[in-house]
C-alpha cells in the first residue's frame, strides 16, 4: 500500500464566488458562498489516502466545530488521526477564498491560527514515537508551509534521520527565508511559479524561467525540484551527478477548469502516494499530473480530490 506521513495544516475554507475576482479596493457583488474543509496538509493527506496510501496525519486544530469536522473527516477517509491535537486557546485555521468563475482563478488569505501552535518539540515527540514502525525509504514524509518553519524543519529532520524520503511543498510562499539546514533536509521540493520565484529570487512565469529557478534551488540541497506552471505544465529538475542536472518539461493535461483551489494539493498528495507505493519519480509525476488536472474540473478543495480509480480510469481512457 505504501505509507505517507503528512505534517499538515488544517484550514476551513470560507469560499465566495463571483463572475470575476475583484480589483484592489473594489467591493464586488458575489454569486455564491460555501464552507469547505481544507488546508494544504489536510488536502494532501486526503489526496494521498484516496490514491491508495496508508496515511498518518500530524496536525493541530482548535476546540471548536471546525476542529470537530476535521477529526470526523480524517476518520471517514481512513486516515490515522491519533496525532491530530487540540489547542484550547486558539481556533482552527481558516482561509478566505475568492473565486472568479469566468476563468476559474482564485485569491486566498490564510489565517493559520492553531496550526502555528504546533511546536517543533511536539512534532519531534510524535515522530520519535513512530520511528520503530516507519524507518523505510518508501515511507514518504511530506510537509507544507502553513505552520512555523521551525516545526517543519523538526519534522523533516526526524524523517531524514529515520531514512524516510522527504517532500516539502513550499506553499504558500514563506515569509521567512529558508535556512541552509531546511534545504539540506529536502529530497523533493515542489513549488508553483510564485513560490519558486520567491525562493529563487527571480520572476518565474515560463518554462525557461522555471528551469532557471530549479537550477538555483537544487544546488541548495534537494535532489529533485518540481515547479508547476498551470496550463504551461511543469518543470522537473533532478541531480544526475555532483555538478550535472537533468531538466524535463512535463506538459499540462488539457481539461476544462472550474476551480483551481486544490490542484496543487491533489498533485502533491498523489505524488507522495505513488512514490510510497514504489513507482519511479517519472511514473509518480505522471499520475500526480492527472490527479491535479482532475481536481480543477470540480468545485471546492476537499470534494474535488480524485480517487485512484478515477485517475486510473482517466489513464485508461487515452485522454492524454
Amino acid at each position: 500500500m505504501g505509507r505517507v506521513i503528512v505534517l499538515g495544516s488544517t484550514i476551513t475554507d470560507l469560499v465566495a464566488r463571483a463572475h470575476r475576482l475583484p480589483l484592489p479596493g473594489e467591493a464586488l457583488v458575489g454569486d455564491d458562498f460555501a464552507t469547505y474543509l481544507g488546508g494544504k496538509g489536510f488536502n494532501q493527506a486526503v489526496a494521498a489516502a484516496r490514491m491508495g496510501a496508508d496515511v498518518t496525519f500530524i496536525g493541530r486544530v482548535g476546540v471548536d466545530a471546525f476542529g470537530d469536522a476535521f477529526a470526523a473527516a480524517l476518520e471517514q477517509e481512513g486516515i490515522e488521526r491519533t496525532h491530530l491535537t487540540r489547542d484550547n486557546a486558539t481556533g482552527t485555521g481558516t482561509a478566505c477564498v475568492m473565486i472568479g468563475t469566468d476563468r476559474g482563478q482564485n485569491a486566498i488569505i490564510v489565517l493559520p491560527q492553531a496550526n502555528f501552535t504546533l511546536s517543533a518539540g511536539m512534532v519531534e515527540e510524535v515522530m520519535q514515537s513512530m520511528l520503530k514502525d516507519v524507518a523505510d525509504q518508501h515511507t514518504i514524509f511530506i510537509a507544507q508551509c502553513e505552520m512555523r518553519l521551525a516545526t517543519i524543519t523538526a519534522g523533516l529532520r526526524c524523517a531524514r534521520n529515520a531514512g524516510m524520503t522527504t517532500v516539502l511543498n513550499a506553499a504558500p510562499a514563506p515569509r521567512e527565508s529558508f535556512s541552509s539546514e531546511l534545504f539540506a533536509l529536502i529530497d523533493m521540493l515542489v513549488v508553483n511559479e510564485s513560490e519558486a520565484g520567491t525562493l529563487a529570487n527571480l520572476t518565474v512565469n515560463t518554462p525557461d524561467s522555471a528551469m532557471e529557478a530549479t537550477s538555483r534551488l537544487i544546488v541548495r540541497g534537494p535532489s529533485h525540484v518540481i515547479v508547476t506552471l498551470g496550463e504551461q505544465g511543469s518543470i522537473w529538475s533532478s541531480k544526475t551527478g555532483e555538478q550535472e542536472l537533468n531538466h524535463r518539461w512535463v506538459p499540462a493535461i488539457p481539461v476544462t477548469q472550474v476551480d483551481a483551489t486544490a490542484a496543487g494539493d491533489a498533485f502533491c498528495g498523489a505524488l507522495a502516494a505513488q512514490l510510497a507505493q514504489g513507482l519511479t519519480t517519472e511514473e509518480a509525476l505522471h499520475r500526480a499530473n492527472v490527479a491535479g488536472a482532475l481536481a480543477v474540473t470540480r468545485q471546492g478543495a476537499f470534494p474535488s480530490l480524485p480517487t485512484q480509480k478515477e485517475v486510473q480510469a482517466f489513464l485508461a481512457s487515452g485522454s492524454l
